[in-house]
């Protein structure tokens, strides 16, 4: 290859990293360049009341930012626990709170590394329903997206305000299943399935324990129960795990739970059984007895042949 054409390939592979570079998706911000405290209320107050409270936003990225506060009603979504924030132009609902909600300053700058406290007052009305209400206080990067490869920059948090307003309340939680993942086990650890429908018009977190007994009714592990907010006319999935490893035989869990507040407590109670076999054990015994049933036919023949040795 000539010094004329080498020049020629190396200008172009040149040229190619170039336009390669110039035209690489940039970088999208993420949620973590913001951090916001506490990430959830739970309120109480009376119609007519006026309840004040406080956000810690931190700007953990590089750069001064500024950020924009808005605030939205939101909805359970799916049973683990997530959320759907409502289009501000929907209709309210009995749960509605976000048209309740002021929030001072609405727009600010916080300089990289540092804090700013934001002020939220709820101005419940005297006609308010009682039960409970919820909106999210949601904190995003300000301006418009900065679009690079397709993806946005912009950056926002969520802070769930769950507050109850006083009056006649109706806590009705339903135990929907409460049960492991599978009816048989080759060892630990073992999951559970917790799941309620709420009937009633307040929020609910049912709290309590899962105790467990081996075959011989001796308690041999007591799992706290995961605390989960369960909204009105929603349901919510629970998974926990006893994570124990060395396990064999038949176990019972005992679910003792309520819910409810102030004095009034509802129980929730439930069991079910679960076997922890493990196929080493199985083919141990299955070995056992077949060495046994060919002793035996060893033997029964072993003593066929010596009746004929001495009967001749």
């Amino acid at each position: 290859m000539s010094k004329a054409r080498l020049f020629a390939t190396g200008l172009l592979i040149l040229g190619s990293v170039f336009l390669v570079s110039l035209f690489a998706p940039v970088p999208a911000a993420h949620a973590d360049t913001i951090s916001i405290s506490p990430p959830k209320y739970e309120l109480l107050g009376n119609p007519g009341d006026i309840v004040s409270e406080k956000l810690k936003v931190t700007n953990l990225g590089g750069s001064d930012a500024t950020y924009n506060t808005t605030v939205q009603d939101f909805t359970a979504s799916g049973e683990a626990g997530g959320v759907n924030l409502v289009d501000p132009n929907s209709p309210r609902t009995t749960y509605s709170l976000a048209k309740w909600v002021t929030i001072e300053p609405s727009s600010f700058t916080v300089p990289a590394g540092k804090e700013k406290i934001v002020n939220f007052t709820i101005h419940i009305p005297q006609n308010a329903e009682p039960g409970g209400h919820y909106a999210s206080v949601i904190v995003e990067t300000a301006g418009a997206p900065v679009v690079g490869g397709g993806a946005s920059v912009v950056s926002h948090l969520n802070s769930l305000i769950l507050l109850t307003v006083s009056g006649k309340i109706t806590n009705n939680l339903a135990l929907e299943t409460f049960q492991t993942t599978q009816s048989f086990y080759q060892f630990g650890p073992v999951a559970f399935n917790f799941r309620t429908h709420n009937n009633g018009n307040v929020h609910e977190a049912p709290q309590g324990a899962v105790t467990i007994t081996d075959t011989f009714g001796h308690k041999v592990a007591e799992l706290p129960l995961p605390q989960a907010n369960v909204l009105p006319s929603a349901s919510r999935l629970v998974t926990f795990t006893w994570d124990k490893k060395n396990l064999v035989g038949r176990y019972t869990a005992s679910l003792v739970a309520t819910y409810g507040s102030g004095q009034t407590k509802t129980p929730l109670t439930a069991t079910t059984t679960f076997y922890v076999v493990p196929f080493y054990l199985v083919w141990t015994v299955v070995g056992v007895i077949i060495l046994i049933i060919l002793l035996i036919a060893q033997r029964k023949r072993f003593k066929k042949l010596l009746h004929a040795i001495t009967s001749d």
